[in-house]
């Protein structure tokens, strides 16, 4: 079986993090994650569409698009816009955490932290758009084959 939706949000938006965690939480519910694995890629999601509205459109008004799909043993989320391209995987933080703890600057850390906790993540820029595709795996979700949500064969 599988479950597609989209989701469309002109940015700015004021509740941008609510509505990102309300469509993260139902699919994730929707293909059993266990609720640590829902905060993980709800964690992600969010912070992906926040540098997307703050770094990618700064300020200026914008779309993101959020589309969920699960597949039997996975839960994909891709995050979509028009702003400057812009890849995750090459932000490097090592710069920001070169000095001791007490003297590192605030922010600028949240990429490294969800992007470390999806279980597979994907950057693509393809007809001037950027395509975020973060996948946590369902492990005995109620969308897997076989009896009792697990797989089987």
């Amino acid at each position: 079986m599988m479950l597609a939706c989209r989701l469309k949000i002109d940015v700015p938006h004021p509740s941008l993090p609510g509505v990102v965690a309300d469509f993260v939480e139902a699919l994730a519910e929707e293909a059993g994650l266990s609720p640590r694995r829902a905060y993980w890629l709800r964690l992600a999601t969010d912070e992906i569409t926040t540098n997307i509205v703050q770094h990618g459109y700064r300020g200026r008004p914008g779309v993101v698009e959020l589309a969920g799909e699960i597949e039997h043993d996975r839960l994909r989320v891709s995050v979509e816009d028009d702003a400057p391209p812009f890849d995750p995987a090459c932000y490097d933080p090592a710069p920001r955490l070169a000095p001791p703890p007490g003297q590192r600057e605030e922010g600028g850390y949240g990429l490294l932290l969800a992007m470390g906790k999806v279980d597979e993540f994907r950057y693509e820029y393809a007809g001037g758009r950027n395509r975020n595709i973060l996948i946590m795996h369902v492990l005995g979700g109620k969308h897997a084959d076989g009896p009792g949500g697990r797989r089987t064969g």
